[in-house]
């Protein structure tokens, strides 16, 4: 099958679309699908977000660990900056956990808070916060600043609890 635009090399994307409930099929070359902005799988592209985040990928492991669904390998994710199907999430798992927590700075999703309760979501946040401060302060020795956090801890919970019945 030749491709649908130029109809001069051979058709290696296969590209569906659906919009307003109208299915448009695209057969094209590799470089017709470029040129309409077709990102094409395990391929390396020019410049792009996703090149970037497969560059601060880590190696470890790269040619060793395979999605056994769609057979990428984490070295595969590394070069195109995209993981192959839903299943790569779990076969990656221990790599992308790093991978996020250094681009991130945690691999925790936080997500947004409606806004009229941002201000308990804040200080429940600051409360987890100084539990681990405590914890840390309790691990030294230092019964006077573990004294402190505590009092704050304290402090906060008692604003929480009280704009929470309102």
């Amino acid at each position: 099958m030749l491709c649908d635009n130029c109809g001069k090399e051979p058709a290696r994307v296969h590209y569906k679309e659906m919009k307003d409930n109208e299915v448009t099929e695209l057969h094209l070359c590799e470089k017709c699908a470029l040129e309409k902005g077709i990102q094409l799988p395990h391929k390396k592209q020019p410049f792009m977000i996703s090149n970037i985040l497969a560059s601060m990928a880590e190696e470890v492991g790269s040619d060793i660990v395979r999605c056994k669904t769609c057979g990428l390998s984490y070295k595969d994710f590394r070069e195109c900056g995209r993981l192959g199907c839903a299943d790569c999430y779990e076969a990656f798992k221990e790599q992308l956990k790093s991978l996020l927590r250094r681009i991130h700075g945690s691999n925790i999703h936080v997500g947004k808070s409606p806004r009229q309760s941002q201000d308990v979501f804040e200080k429940r946040r600051q409360i987890e916060n100084l539990k681990v401060e405590l914890s840390r302060a309790i691990e030294k020795e230092d019964f006077e600043k573990a004294a402190e956090i505590r009092d704050k801890i304290k402090e906060l919970e008692k604003v929480a609890e009280d704009r929470s019945d309102n």
